[in-house]
């Protein structure tokens, strides 16, 4: 019986690690957010700041990402990682006051900024040459796990316990999940006497093997790439964590939002597998624009909420859910797509880093529109164009990438 490479428990690990420090610090968290509003009387401003104070610690968290990644081995790194958003949920489970969530906050900034999609994606790009696209799709599926799982428990928890009680509870889970990840993640093939999967297909005996060519992005393609990337991080990270208080604000029922949000989580899960295999069988820019297309849908869909209408709230899930792994896996593939893999981690990173200050620019801009407003919908209308401008910066870039 052939032995299960052991790249695919890596990539199991790194699905559980995203799981913590995106799924449980970003899509999960945004579930609290109503129930923090009502308790401790804060603003619609001072609610989205604690996206914002987390989204600004992770970016800058992800600018000395490469500092920190040569002092520590990705291993280590991403365990600490994964354990500050257990820190941050126990500060949550006793806050009594504004304060203490953005403590909170800008610890499982922390979390979010170092142990995400860029030590992932290094990982994956050590461990396979065949399918990469599917492991990193399989890893990318943590956060989407925890969309699945984490609404509905977490509205049942704080219901029928407290708000407090949920946050320790999950801060419990998220130290277990960190003891796996350190016990069986590791750095690269070598540690395990492997090459990595795929190597021999693409490395044939009795073939000589010319050099691989260095390259990266041009100038143009970089400033086409980096206006993808910041506007993707505008519309992903805000977008998806003001669903649950744009659906609030709009009249739906506590319960029904929690539906909503684990019902978006298992159409992202399965999505994100079908982004990579349609990735790996039709190409990086096709699949960015099929998928990036059916985003956009879903944006505009969200500026019906008013409506309260089942069908067009089960249409809005069902787009946003099919494009949203774009937003998590799609830097990745672009950094793949146009730079050989001496340059891709310095690449990846790069756009890792403007993706999450889009976020950090716009992660406020919900909750000041809906004060001055009186509704999210306006954000949804602008998360609506910056998706449009995406689509073309990413179609003109590939287009510059097939003329090299």
């Amino acid at each position: 019986m052939k032995r299960l490479y052991y790249g695919w428990l890596v990539c199991l690990m790194s699905t559980l690690l995203l799981f913590v420090t995106m799924g449980t610090v970003s899509n999960g968290f945004s579930v609290y957010l109503p129930y923090i509003m009502a308790e401790c009387g804060l603003t619609h401003a001072q609610t989205s700041s604690l996206v914002t104070l987390r989204c600004l610690v992770s970016f800058l968290a992800m600018l000395g990402i490469g500092f920190y990644y040569k002092k520590v081995s990705i291993r280590l790194g991403v365990t600490l990682a994964a354990g500050c958003a257990g820190v941050s949920f126990l500060l949550y489970s006793v806050a009594d006051s504004y304060l203490t969530f953005c403590v909170g906050a800008a610890i499982s900034g922390l979390s979010y900024g170092l142990g995400s999609m860029i030590p992932v994606s290094i990982l994956m790009n050590r461990w396979f040459v065949e399918h990469r696209a599917l492991a990193l799709s399989v890893c990318g599926t943590g956060s989407g796990i925890a969309t699945i799982l984490l609404p509905p428990v977490t509205t049942a928890l704080v219901e029928n316990l407290s708000m407090s009680a949920a946050f320790r509870i999950e801060a419990c889970a998220v130290f277990g999940f960190t003891a796996l990840i350190l016990l069986f993640l590791r750095n690269d093939p070598a540690e395990k006497g492997l090459k990595p999967y795929g190597w021999e297909h693409a490395h044939p005996p009795g073939v000589k093997e010319e050099p691989e060519r260095s390259f990266t992005l041009t100038a143009k393609m970089w400033v086409l790439m980096a206006c993808a990337s910041l506007f993707m991080g505008a519309l992903a990270n805000p977008g998806f964590s003001h669903l649950s208080v744009l659906f609030t604000s709009e009249g739906f029922d506590p319960m029904v939002v929690a539906g909503i949000l684990s019902g978006a989580g298992v159409v992202i899960t399965l999505a994100k597998l079908l982004y990579g295999g349609v990735t790996d069988r039709i190409g990086g820019c096709r699949s960015s624009l099929l998928f990036g297309g059916i985003l956009l849908v879903g944006h505009v869909l969200c500026c019906l909420a008013f409506l309260r209408s089942l069908p067009v709230t089960l249409l809005t899930v069902l787009f946003l859910g099919v494009g949203y792994p774009i937003c998590t896996i799609g830097p990745s593939i672009w950094a793949n797509d146009m730079s050989s893999s001496d340059r891709y981690p310095t690449v990846v990173r790069r756009l890792q880093v403007i993706y999450a200050g889009g976020a950090l620019v716009f992660a406020s801009v919900p909750g000041l529109l809906a004060d001055a407003f009186g509704s999210y919908i306006s954000a949804y209308v602008l998360f609506s164009v910056a998706m449009g401008l995406t689509l073309v910066c990413v179609a003109l870039a590939y287009g510059e990438n097939g003329k090299r």
